[in-house]
């Protein structure tokens, strides 16, 4: 596999020719605006897919783009200088709420919030890992179902700033009271990129798509098609990247019929987050002949 690297502070952007349609729901003939395949908050101009996302989609998917991007993603993103169109409007100070927490780590009482400058806190990575995607049949525990969020804190910024709390206060325990991350926004903007990602490099009409009605908010059945899965992919890990994405064929030996595009990604891999994997679709084109024609898998933005 033959990798396109991105450097999202010196590269030109990268364009892709108008599929005519949108690559959403498909409808021709309408206004159509240019697709970042990758959000330009992660990516830059990584991939941009030219005319290629109609006005009424683009509406539906934007309130829970932009809430992943923006309220979950948005200290962290300025912490490490992730790329913004509105540069005056960064956060410049991360709010941290304390809690007083007892010998097994369960909060007992909340201890107010502070601000602290960017500059000075520790990175807060609020990310959601799930089991596998359900349609590959692996068993799950019950309780896992969901997933759960996925948290890291830089603990040698963290650790000062709450012994120091935990010193005025006089107390043995305090704890971060970390924001909650949206599930569904979340996953249904993994959806998004996936699908946005296989319309690209194959082509909208390369494959039946699956993700549809997730990505246009019909469905909250996502769980079926997007989840995360360790060791499916030779980018997982770290790579000193930001952002990884490749897509593959799923094996026959899988048991889910033949054809499958799967599509992996990961945030900010250094950290150990959550190695995704969405089912995009069923291929109409000879996948095989695509990559030997072709080379190439993955994109990453530096």
């Amino acid at each position: 596999m033959i990798l396109m690297e991105y450097d999202v502070d010196g590269d030109s952007p990268r364009h892709l020719p108008s599929p005519g349609k949108c690559i959403y729901c498909k409808e021709a003939g309408v206004e159509l605006t240019d697709e970042h395949v990758v959000p330009f908050a992660i990516g830059k101009d990584a991939t941009i897919l030219d005319k290629s996302c109609c006005v009424v989609c683009q509406r539906i998917i934007q309130p829970y783009e932009q809430s992943v991007l923006r309220h979950q993603l948005g200290h962290f993103r300025a912490s490490v200088e992730a790329p913004t169109r509105k540069p005056k409007d960064r956060f410049t100070s991360l709010p941290l709420e304390f809690v007083e927490a007892n010998e097994k780590g369960e909060p007992i009482r909340e201890l107010g919030k502070r601000e602290i400058p960017i500059a000075a806190a520790p990175l807060i990575l609020n990310l959601w890992q799930s089991p596998p995607p359900g349609v590959l049949g692996i068993p799950i525990d019950p309780a896992f179902a969901e997933g759960r969020p996925f948290r890291y804190v830089e603990s040698k910024v963290a650790d000062p700033i709450l012994k120091a709390v935990a010193a005025e206060a006089g107390i043995a325990h305090v704890g971060f009271k970390l924001r909650p991350v949206n599930r569904l926004h979340y996953l249904r903007t993994l959806a998004k990129t996936a699908h946005a990602y296989v319309a690209a490099e194959l082509g909208v009409d390369a494959f039946n798509p699956y993700l549809t009605d997730i990505i246009l908010n019909r469905s909250d059945d996502i769980a079926r098609y997007v989840g995360d899965l360790s060791g499916v992919a030779s980018l997982e890990g770290a790579t000193g990247h930001t952002f990884k994405i490749a897509l593959g064929e799923v094996p026959e030996d899988a048991g889910i019929g033949k054809g499958k595009i799967a599509v992996f990604m990961q945030f900010w891999g250094e950290l150990g987050s959550p190695p995704h994997l969405v089912i995009v679709g069923e291929t109409l084109i000879d996948m095989q002949a695509y990559f030997a024609a072709r080379g190439n898998g993955g994109l990453i933005a530096a």
